[in-house]
């Protein structure tokens, strides 16, 4: 490896600094590990601080070179789950119309079968049955038998659940009159039919929200990206030239180290910014017109939902003709006029009929709620690209501060390293042959190390004053003694 001229002055500034492999990166050539013998590990301690530098060089102009794109990607994160978002809300919208168009069905069947002659029977609750043989049960059933009906058709069937029996006679669920029928289903159908434009317009606002959105996304997602080159593109530049210029002149790798720790924090942070930035200016304007959607699709929900009740009661009452069914119909439709919001929160809240199930609006409001859910998780993710963007400038910079931070140390293997090279030139030879080539390894130091006179010296001096050196010098008397 060809050794790099690094200044002794320099060295003095970095004199802290730490090495986690100290000499594996810098002593792989004979040159190398002379320097970093004679220079205390201080070469070594440079060599990495360099290095680190150039990683974040690197990674620095890898983000000038893909800025657009990770700034494409969060525009295009914003624009897909905006558009999931808005596809999300018609679907809600397309679920709420399906459902009061499939009520609205069901009460004109139901309305539609009410008007065909039915003969009724009367229920008879189970659980308590009057006295057996009693002339007194007998009565009572067929006191409530309808004209023509035959004695077999008033065996007594089973009522919904949770009628109860008094006394030891079973309580009759009363039939309904054939009118009381056909008023409360065709109440029941009215309040029905009253509520399609309370559903319809909701539903035709949502849509539109949606649409609108969407074309302002695409609208703002052209100019959006240019934020990030605005933002981050020249900062970057900066830090890069002023990166390169610590690698060229490492006589200042310490002294600028916190104006180029302020840069880093500085682009860091901004990087996390910007990216929200990008988000927000594709998904801003459109997320505001979509959270106008967010009223109207509930409304569309619960109102749809509330027809669905509604529907299911009259068919309840077609089903049973009984008094006690007209009466739970009866009283999901109050007589008084109500706005659209009250009569919903009346019916959701009346008792249900039994058998039909009771109405939770809050299930529409968690609903609802679920397509928005979609842009906050996005822009977190946007900041997420940002702080990955700022990851990548503060890991190598935190690694050049933790170099910063313990004292540089010489690897044991340096210096036999040195040795055995000294050895291996110097074996064999004469007085003169081996002055030469002490001559020709300190002409090379000199060019070596020309441009840092301090270190020079001192490897001139541990030349100098190597005992192989010296004792091939001094022939074979010099060589007696050393051996001695």
């Amino acid at each position: 490896m060809k050794f790099r001229h690094y200044s002794i002055a320099t060295m003095a500034l970095v004199s802290v600094f730490p090495l986690a492999t100290p000499l594996q990166a810098c002593c792989d050539d004979f040159w190398s590990c002379v320097g970093a013998v004679a220079s205390g590990g201080l070469t070594c301690a440079l060599e990495s601080l360099i290095n680190s530098i150039n990683s974040l060089i690197q990674n620095v102009g890898r983000l000038v070179s893909t800025l657009g794109q990770q700034a494409a990607d969060v525009v295009n994160l914003a624009k897909a789950e905006l558009n999931g978002a808005a596809g999300d809300l018609r679907n809600l919208a397309g679920q709420a119309e399906g459902d009061f168009n499939a009520a609205v069905q069901l009460a004109q069947s139901v309305v539609n079968e009410g008007s065909r002659p039915q003969v009724m029977a009367p229920h008879v609750v189970t659980g308590a049955m009057a006295p057996v043989g009693g002339a007194g049960a007998r009565a009572g059933v067929a006191g409530v038998q309808p004209p023509g009906v035959r004695p077999a058709a008033a065996t007594p069937k089973p009522v919904a659940a949770g009628t109860a029996a008094t006394g030891s006679m079973a309580r009759i669920d009363l039939p309904a009159e054939p009118q009381e029928v056909q008023d409360a289903l065709r109440r029941a159908k009215e309040a029905i039919d009253a509520l399609r434009p309370d559903v319809t317009q909701p539903i035709n606002q949502v849509r539109q929200f949606a649409t609108q959105a969407e074309q302002q996304a695409a609208s703002a997602a052209s100019s959006a990206a240019n934020i990030a080159q605005t933002a981050l593109l020249a900062p970057l530049q900066t830090l890069g030239n002023m990166l390169t210029d610590l690698v060229n002149h490492p006589e200042r790798i310490f002294d600028p180290s916190r104006i180029v720790d302020d840069a880093i924090t500085q682009i860091t942070t901004q990087a996390i910014t910007t990216m929200t930035q990008v988000h927000d200016a594709v998904m801003s304007q459109a997320k505001a017109t979509l959270d106008q959607a967010q009223r109207p699709i509930q409304d569309a929900l619960d109102r749809a939902a509330v027809a669905k009740k509604i529907a299911d009661a009259m068919q309840k009452v077609q089903r049973a003709k009984t008094k006690s069914s007209c009466d739970a119909l009866n009283a999901l439709i109050p007589r008084q006029r109500l706005d659209v919001r009250a009569f919903t929160l009346h019916v959701a809240g009346a008792a249900p009929a039994p058998g039909i199930m009771a109405l939770n609006l809050n299930q529409h409001k968690t609903m609802a709620m679920a397509p928005f859910n979609r842009t906050a998780a996005s822009r977190l993710t946007a900041k997420t690209v940002g702080t990955q963007m700022g990851a990548k400038l503060k890991g190598p910079w935190q690694e050049f501060k933790r170099i910063q931070a313990t004292a540089p140390k010489v690897d044991p293997a340096a210096k036999p390293r040195v040795d055995a090279e000294i050895s291996r030139r110097f074996a064999g030879k004469s007085g003169a042959e081996a002055e030469a080539e002490r001559r020709a390894l300190l002409n090379e130091a000199r060019t070596r190390f020309a441009k840092d006179p301090a270190l020079l010296r001192k490897v001139e001096a541990m030349l100098d004053g190597d005992p192989v050196i010296k004792g091939h010098l001094g022939g074979p008397r010099g060589l007696a003694a050393r051996e001695q």
